[in-house]
Order: structure tokens, then C-alpha cells, then sequence
């Protein structure tokens, strides 16, 4: 985990395991948690994934959606509410793995910032998505890389346009995901095969296994994302045929809620091959 400079280089022996951040119950722990990310790393995950969202006084709070009722005992906007405000709320007041047991409700899980994630986790990488469509997202995440010093060790993605590239534009060197209209248009460049003529703003492309019913990783697109040097990674796969198939593949990354399946499977695999 701490040989952090070439995580992202395309064309590993094995793909990265990428914890996903679920709320829902599919994982093992609460995602966009600090006991998540705490018990990922001892798992020993490759890399951990969150969401990110601006509060009232411009701080990042790790939290999937933009209002407080799915996840949280609150409610309203997490936009409207303050870094105090969020911080008495329990981030993990919902989840359950059954639907039945609701453990963090006498365990409650705080709120908690991308400044306190970096301070605790000083060499584990992080895949983080802005899920604000206000610019100033960008711009605070841009200012608490720098100030942690942690450029080679994220992948910054957003589905909005504007923001990501205020983001590109504020934190060059630091690794980026596509877009969906970037994403579309590489799918539809190299159906041509004229991918090498895009000027690609990004480096990785952290995508589903299938849109609108079709399959996205198809032999085509992945040999064209390895003539182009992208870090490919599929979301968000938790039954084992899948992990399986896009582990031959050869992608780089596979996104999941359940890395203890693919980490078995991979261990499992790599030391017949050893």
C-alpha cells in the first residue's frame, strides 16, 4: 500500500481491489465511513472508494447523497447544514445487513471529512467522487490534496462536467476519471478505431458493466484503453462468475462491495501461479 507512484499503471499481473463504498447493506461495514476505510485497509484492499459532498461552510463530508434520510438520522440537505450540524448526525443509522438488524444504531458512526481521511490514512489510495455540481467542490478538494500532499495517491472523478474540470484545471497532476459523455465518446471513437485521436483529459475510466443493457467491456474497448495507457476498472461487481470473468479480462481494477470474495479469488489464483 505504500508504493503508492505506479498504482495506477495499466496492465498489472492482477487487477486492484477496490472497496466500494455501499450504504445499502451489500457490503460488509457502512460505506463512507471511517470504520469502513478502517476495516478495508486491514482486509488489505488495494485502493478504497468514497463520495463527497459541500456542506454550508465549505467542508467535504463523506456521504453518497445529497440529503440526510437514506443514510443518516437526519434530514434535509447535506448543502444547507453545517460541519457542526452533520457531525451530530449518525452516518450509519440505516444500514443494515439484513434488513432486519440495524447494528450501528447502538454503535453510531460520525460524519466525517476528506481532511480527517487523509490524516488517518496517509498511504492508502483513494478513488473519490464529487457528487456537488457546485464548483467550489472542486476547489476545496483541490486545496486539502495539496495541503496533504497526496496527489499520487487519488483518483478524482465527478458526473459534472464543470467541476471536474475546474478540478483538472486547479489539480493537474493528479489522476482523473472520464466523464460519462467522455466515456461515450472513447466507447464511440474506438468502434471506429480512432480512439488515439482523442485528446483525453483523463487517465483512468472507472465504468459499469453494462449501459443501457449492453456490455461495456468488450475486447475491442479494452485492448483500445491499453493502446492508450488508461487505467480501466468496472463497477460495481460482487458475485464470483463476474469477478472471475473480468479478472481474465485483464482489467485493472474491479470495483466491489464485497472485496473478500475477490481477494480469495485472487489469492487463490496467484499462488497456483507462483
Amino acid at each position: 500500500m505504500n508504493n503508492t507512484d505506479h498504482w495506477l499503471r495499466p496492465g498489472r499481473s492482477r487487477p486492484l481491489v477496490v472497496a466500494h463504498g455501499d450504504e445499502g447493506g451489500r457490503g460488509l461495514f457502512p460505506g463512507n465511513t471511517l470504520l469502513y476505510l478502517r476495516e478495508m485497509v486491514a482486509l488489505g484492499v488495494d485502493a478504497v472508494e468514497m463520495d463527497l459532498h459541500l456542506t454550508a461552510d465549505s467542508h467535504l463530508v463523506m456521504l453518497h447523497d445529497g440529503t440526510l434520510e437514506r443514510t443518516t438520522d437526519g434530514k434535509g440537505m447535506v448543502a444547507s447544514k453545517t460541519l457542526a450540524e452533520l457531525k451530530s448526525l449518525n452516518a450509519a443509522y440505516h444500514w443494515s445487513p439484513d434488513g432486519e438488524r440495524y447494528p450501528y444504531r447502538e454503535n453510531p458512526q460520525p460524519l466525517a471529512t476528506i481532511d480527517e481521511v487523509l490524516a488517518e490514512f496517509p498511504h492508502t489510495p483513494l478513488i473519490i467522487e464529487l457528487k456537488d455540481s457546485d464548483h467550489r467542490a472542486a476547489e476545496v478538494l483541490a486545496r486539502v490534496i495539496q495541503r496533504a500532499g497526496c496527489e499520487t495517491r487519488v483518483i478524482v472523478s465527478s458526473f459534472h462536467r464543470g467541476v471536474i474540470r475546474r478540478f483538472r484545471n486547479l489539480c493537474p497532476q493528479v489522476a482523473t476519471g472520464a466523464t460519462l459523455p467522455e466515456a461515450l465518446l472513447f466507447f464511440a471513437a474506438q468502434c471506429l478505431f480512432a480512439e488515439r485521436r482523442l485528446r483525453s483529459a483523463y487517465q483512468t475510466m472507472q465504468l459499469p458493466c453494462r449501459y443501457y443493457g449492453l456490455p461495456v467491456f468488450t475486447r475491442r474497448f479494452v485492448q483500445a484503453a491499453r493502446r492508450c495507457g488508461l487505467h480501466l476498472a468496472v463497477w460495481t461487481v460482487n458475485d464470483l462468475e463476474s469477478m472471475k470473468k473480468y479478472i481474465n479480462q485483464g482489467l485493472d481494477g474491479i470495483v466491489t462491495d464485497r472485496p473478500d470474495r475477490l481477494l480469495s479469488i485472487l489469492d487463490s489464483r496467484f499462488r497456483k501461479v507462483e
